[in-house]
């Protein structure tokens, strides 16, 4: 079973090390592969799903396609399958801590980081989508953040559903959490696809910049009539700071409907940088630039790295975009010099 801490125990060919998250889909250690003789982020899956022949099934099959992307920013897989009837994936083992940390600390973030961050979460859906995959959980507890901002995002295949139709929220499980990054269309039974992606990225951006999600709810029904029937307030009205140019690209992305969203990731992204550099452009005062993230020195692909503590979200940070506000060159996925790797909780 999945369901017990496992802690000081063996699955397999793995040692189980100390617990590093904990979610609905299931729980993440760190574990030592005794065979490659290597640290890794063990995932192991609620034990009914494997009873559930239909998810087992695309769990497998959209494991495997993952772990062929190669995109720098969705989290390596190094094995995946079933032991002892439980699923499981063995990922590299990233030093950091997610979205959601970074948001807690810091209550929101600036509109520079939101875009960097948004910009490489983009780039990761659009290889998947151009794979056939859908992510289907996109939030801020799926991205993961290493010290100097390099993103990955994290559970592809996971969240429960099978192919063709989307399960009721009951059988889901969803948490209320959960329920604030699902677009609209997957509350009336239909299957996700990349507009539905498209809109819980769109999520993550207006949480990161004001601090709350489009549709809060004191309980899952009232999230769900609020994001069915009504438009959210502009980020701009909930932060007058923030440059008016994001209010038009956020709300497209946050359509009810799917196809009046942007038609990919990458177009919301880059739609999302349009805005940050005009308000840039006209802003009287002097916009913080960003070094270059650069990998550690010998991390390779296949590099796994011991945890680290991530630094005060609320801190200078980075991200591989390389210089920017307002006269350094635009991040753009296909310039990426290669990823930072580290670890966090996956969860």
């Amino acid at each position: 079973m999945a369901d017990g801490d496992r802690t000081g125990t063996t699955f397999g060919r793995y040692e189980v090390g100390e617990l590093l998250g904990r979610g609905g889909m299931g729980e993440v250690y760190r574990a030592v592969d005794t065979e490659k003789d290597r640290t890794v982020a063990l995932k192991l899956l609620p034990a009914v799903l494997a009873g559930d022949d239909t998810y087992a099934e695309r769990f497998r099959r959209e494991s495997r396609t993952v772990a062929r992307l190669g995109e720098p920013h969705i989290i390596p897989i190094h094995d995946f399958g079933e032991i002892d009837g439980t699923l499981f994936l063995d990922m590299r083992l990233v030093e950091g801590a997610d979205l959601r940390a970074a948001i807690r600390g810091s209550g929101k973030l600036a509109p520079a980081r939101v875009v960097a961050v948004v910009e490489q979460v983009a780039a990761a859906l659009d290889a998947a989508h151009d794979a056939g995959l859908v992510h289907r959980d996109v939030k801020p507890e799926n991205i993961l953040l290493t010290p100097n901002d390099f993103a990955y995002l994290v559970d592809f295949g996971i969240a429960r559903a099978a192919d063709g139709a989307e399960p009721h929220l009951t059988q889901l499980g969803t948490a209320i959490g959960s329920v604030a990054y699902l677009a609209p269309e997957l509350f009336d039974d239909r299957e996700a696809t990349a507009a539905s992606d498209v809109y819980g990225l769109a999520v993550v951006a207006y949480e990161s910049l004001t601090g709350r999600v489009p549709h809060p709810g004191a309980t899952q029904a009232s999230a769900i009539k609020s994001a069915l029937l009504t438009d959210p307030p502009p980020p701009s009205s909930l932060d007058q700071s923030l440059p008016l140019g994001f209010d038009e690209v956020v709300m497209r992305g946050l359509a009810r409907d799917p196809a009046h969203r942007y038609a990919t990731a990458g177009e919301f992204a880059a739609a999302a940088r349009a805005a940050l550099d005009t308000a840039s452009a006209w802003s009287p005062t002097t916009v913080t630039r960003f070094p270059a993230a650069a990998a550690p020195a010998g991390v390779t692909a296949e590099t796994p790295v011991t945890a680290a503590p991530l630094p005060n979200p609320s801190g200078p940070v980075t991200h591989p975009s390389g210089p920017v506000y307002p006269t350094g060159p635009m991040y753009h996925p296909q310039q990426r010099q290669g990823p930072s790797y580290g670890r966090g909780a996956i969860t």
